[in-house]
């Protein structure tokens, strides 16, 4: 019997095997043209997953034909979302200004949306080729990359609501019991840290978020650029701006960041800004920028419905395939740890007391700069991967649970009706073993669904990401996350019922 029960485990290793591998080439076609938010003309070549050496990547940019941006799409007028054509698009002063560079050096442009705090570990990869996403020279940046001349030079503003403007004139107007709001990791950062010491500081990923936090008087004001600060006022009854009065110092001004060493990139680079400097076309797509954003003060939300559905699908999209490898993974990883062949327990055992035992953002983040990378995978299957192995680790203790929780005189009752032990597996433990887990694996279904919202750090457009767009673009927060919050909940509580459907048959049939 137990030379009977190694080789059906090393049977089930090998078929599980050959099933996930079945399912990649199934679904790589579909994985393949869909990812993060990516806009591109035509279809394009996968990214190289390397920096190019010294400067080498402005020819390697000329031989693909394909230029890769990195942007933040959550500071407008620099860079936000927008419909057009049914679809999603990056507009702004920033993609204006890469799309000028692309057609001055001849090539195509590809946009990768993604959080702001990722740009430059992507960029140090070679997921993009630069950035351009409303970002400041400092001292601490130049360590690892270059800038190149300033496109945009405006001084410094603060956000405040029109009847706090008695009080707060500028930076010196934050003082001890004040809370200044700032974008995680950026310039603004810096200079409040360095010029409102007393100020509290409060940082968020983004800055529409911050503007909520503005209008909800959770901040007193928030520190940006003149140009946001006018667009985030611009139609709003309820804020303002006034000048920071924040010292100017001599590389304070936007540029474009690219990789280190790549001198020719960069002098192509400043000759294009050089003619936008000189035709004033800043402003002039400053004001492009601010008519294609929404009505702050009339806003009507079934015109943003698109991009709820768009994120709606995504999820799901998400959530079903990891769930279908998660499930063979996990089938894969119980039945390695329940063999009796030390090495594979000790090496399913390993794989899911890691996983378990880190956050699934640091594994979606490590999959997508790290592996991702080196194999010139896109943000939408780096996601996936890291879901569906961080599932994979708990569908795995459930599975095994279950199985173990089955008496073995069941078994052994089986063995002695003369059912060889595959047999006995498939028609007696399992079936049993499927009753008892069902309820955990239909919570880890729903877990799943909710923690699919993290892989929108890098830039992947399901349902939180598309949330996010919504906000970048109506400067209202509370509305697009409660209409957010109302979707995961139809989404979960329909799976639930679903899965308590099933539940209730299977009981009816085996009691």
């Amino acid at each position: 019997m137990e030379k009977g029960r190694q080789n059906l485990m090393k049977k089930l290793f090998k078929y599980s095997l050959q099933v996930l591998m079945a399912f990649v080439l199934a679904f790589s076609p579909l994985l393949a043209g869909t990812g993060a938010l990516v806009q591109a003309a035509e279809d394009q070549p996968a990214a190289s997953g390397q920096v190019a050496g010294n400067d080498q990547l402005l020819d390697e940019i000329k031989k693909r034909g394909v230029i890769k941006l990195g942007v933040s799409p959550d500071y407008p007028p620099f860079e936000f979302l927008t419909r057009e054509g049914g679809e999603n698009k990056t507009k702004g002063i920033d993609i204006s200004l890469a799309e000028k560079f692309a057609d001055d050096l001849g090539v195509k442009l590809e946009i990768v949306n993604m959080e702001f705090s990722s740009l430059m570990s992507s960029l140090e990869t070679g997921n993009i080729d630069m950035i351009i996403s409303g970002m400041t020279y400092t001292e601490e940046r130049d360590k690892s990359v270059d800038f190149t001349k300033p496109y945009e030079n405006a001084g410094q503003s603060l956000v405040i609501r029109k009847d706090d403007t008695d009080r707060l004139k500028d930076k010196d107007s934050f003082v001890e019991g004040t809370v200044v709001g700032v974008q995680q990791g950026s310039y603004q950062e810096d200079l409040a840290k360095a010029h409102m010491p007393k100020a509290k500081l409060l940082t968020m990923q983004q800055v529409p978020d911050l503007l909520s936090a503005l209008g909800t008087k959770q901040v007193d004001g928030v520190l940006v650029d003149e140009i946001m600060a006018r667009t985030a006022t611009k139609g709003n009854d309820q804020l303002t701006y006034v000048d920071a009065k924040v010292p100017r110092e001599e590389n304070d001004g936007k540029a474009v960041v690219i990789p280190e060493n790549q001198p020719s990139l960069g002098e192509a680079i400043n000759h294009t800004i050089d003619e936008v400097v000189e035709q004033d076309l800043v402003n002039q797509w400053a004001d492009e920028a601010a008519d294609q954003l929404a009505d702050t003060d009339n806003v009507d939300w079934m015109q943003y419905w698109p991009f709820f559905w768009d994120g709606i699908k995504m999820t799901l999209l998400i959530s079903i395939l990891s769930i279908v490898f998660g499930m063979i993974l996990g089938s894969l990883l119980a039945v390695m740890r329940i063999s009796n062949l030390k090495f594979l327990s000790g090496i399913a055992g390993a794989y899911v007391e890691f996983v378990r035992g880190t956050p699934l953002m640091i594994q979606v983040l490590f999959i997508f700069l790290g592996v991702g990378g080196l194999l010139g995978i896109s943000p939408l299957v780096a996601g996936l991967i890291a879901v569906s192995l961080n599932s994979g680790a708990y569908i795995c203790e459930i599975i095994r649970g279950g199985l173990q929780s089955v008496p073995k005189g069941q078994a052994e009752a089986a063995r002695s009706l003369g059912l060889d032990y595959k047999t006995t597996l498939r028609k007696i433990i399992f079936p049993q073993s499927l009753r008892s887990i069902w309820p955990s694996l239909g919570n880890e279904f729903v877990t799943l669904i909710k923690e699919s919202s993290i892989v929108s750090t890098i830039g992947v457009a399901e349902l939180t990401f598309q949330t996010r767009a919504v906000t970048s673009q109506t400067y209202q927060g509370i509305i697009p996350l409660f209409i957010s919050m109302v979707i995961y909940f139809i989404i979960t509580y329909a799976l639930t019922k679903l899965l308590n459907h099933y539940e209730k048959q299977m009981n009816a049939k085996y009691n």
